[in-house]
C-alpha cells in the first residue's frame, strides 16, 4: 500500500459513511478500517511492533509486550476517531463533550504565562487527545493559534471551518512565506501558539548536541530552541492525557516546574527538557503516542558523523489538528 492510514481514512466513500453513521458506529467503523489497513500494510505494522519491542523488551515478558503492542495499535486507531469527532462535531456538541470528558484541569501555567504579556509557546507531542487541545482552549476563552499543513483542499476547508467555529487562528504552512515570523507575531499579541516537539520527520538536528530519547542517542532537534530564544514568550508543556475509559486530563507544566524536576536542567536547553518530558509520558503510557511507526527513523539522527541527514521541510504541526 502506498498511502497512509490518514489518507485511507479520508477516502471519499469513508467521509460519506462518517456523515451517515452515529458516533458510536463511526468508532466501530474506523476500528474495522484500521484493522483492514494494517492487514494489508504489513511493513508499517512490522515497524510499529519492532519499535515497541525495542523500547520495552527489557520491561517485561513477551506476553506483556504483545498486550502492550495491541494497546498501541488500538490507541493509534482511536486517535483517528478523535480527529473525526473534532472535525465533524458541531461546536455545541464538542463543548458538551469537553465538559463531560475533560477533568482535573489546572490552567495556572497558562494564566501566569499570559499575565506576562508576551504570549505562551505551548509545546506538546503526538500524544493522547492532542486533536482536542486547540478547540478545548478556545472553548474556555483562550486565544489560540495553531500551525498546520494540509494534504488536501477538502481537509484545509474542513479545518478552517471548524477553527472559525472556535475562533482558533490557523497559520497555514502551505500559504505562509515565513512561518516563524507569523508565530512570533502572534506571540507578541499575547496568544497561545501550539507546537510539537516530536515531529520526527521535520527535525533539524544539531551536529554537536546529543540526547538520549527512548533508548537511543540522537542529535537534538534545534527547532524548539530557536523558537524559545527568539521570543520572550512563556514556555509551557501540555498533554491531553487519555485514560482507559476515554476520559481526558489536560496537564500543563510551566518551564519553571519542568526545570525544577530535572536536576540537570541547568545544563539542558529548552528543546532537550521538553523532549525528555515527552519521553516520560511515552514510557508511562506508550499506547497514547502515535509516532511509533517513525521510531526507527531516529537512526537518521543517531551519532554517525557527518552522514546524518537534515530535513529540509519546515517544522509544523501535523496537517489535521482539526
Amino acid at each position: 500500500m502506498n498511502f497512509s492510514l490518514s489518507s485511507f481514512l479520508q477516502w471519499r466513500f469513508n467521509f460519506v459513511m462518517y456523515k451517515i453513521l452515529g458516533w458510536r458506529a463511526i468508532l466501530f467503523y474506523i476500528n474495522i478500517l484500521g484493522k483492514l489497513y494494517f492487514f494489508f500494510n504489513k511493513k508499517e505494522e512490522w515497524r510499529i511492533k519492532r519499535a515497541v519491542h525495542t523500547v520495552f523488551s527489557d520491561y517485561g515478558h513477551q506476553f506483556e509486550i504483545r498486550s502492550l503492542t495491541k494497546n498501541v495499535f488500538r490507541g493509534i486507531v482511536y486517535h483517528y476517531y478523535e480527529k473525526f469527532v473534532n472535525a465533524f462535531a458541531v461546536p455545541e456538541r464538542l463543548k458538551a463533550f469537553f465538559n463531560a470528558h475533560v477533568h482535573g484541569t489546572d490552567m495556572k501555567a497558562l494564566e501566569k504565562g499570559l499575565a506576562k504579556g508576551n504570549g505562551v509557546l505551548l509545546i506538546t507531542g503526538h500524544y493522547g487527545g492532542i486533536e482536542f487541545m486547540p478547540a478545548f482552549l478556545a472553548a474556555n476563552n483562550y486565544p489560540v493559534t495553531i500551525v498546520a499543513k494540509f494534504s488536501s483542499k477538502k481537509l484545509r476547508k474542513l479545518c478552517h471551518h471548524q477553527a472559525d467555529n472556535f475562533s482558533v487562528k490557523v497559520i497555514d504552512g502551505d500559504h505562509t512565506a515565513n512561518i516563524a515570523k507569523a508565530i512570533f507575531a502572534d506571540l507578541r499579541k499575547n496568544r497561545i501558539v501550539i507546537t510539537q516537539c516530536d515531529e520526527i520527520d521535520e527535525w533539524k538536528p544539531y551536529r554537536d548536541q546529543k540526547l538520549h530519547f527512548l533508548g537511543r542517542q540522537i542529535y537534538l532537534d534545534r527547532t524548539i530552541n530557536i523558537l524559545s530564544k527568539r521570543c520572550a514568550a512563556a514556555i509551557v508543556f501540555g498533554v491531553m492525557d487519555r485514560n482507559q475509559r476515554h476520559r481526558y486530563q489536560f496537564i500543563l507544566t510551566s518551564w519553571e516546574d519542568m526545570a525544577n524536576r530535572f536536576q540537570r536542567s541547568r545544563d539542558m536547553s529548552v528543546g532537550a527538557v521538553v523532549l525528555k518530558f515527552m519521553e516520560n509520558y511515552i514510557y508511562k503510557h506508550p499506547e497514547e503516542w502515535y509516532q511509533w511507526k517513525k521510531y526507527l527513523a531516529l537512526d537518521v539522527f543517531a551519532p554517525s558523523g557527518d552522514s546524518a541527514k537534515v530535513p529540509s521541510t519546515s517544522h509544523v504541526l501535523e496537517p489535521s489538528i482539526f
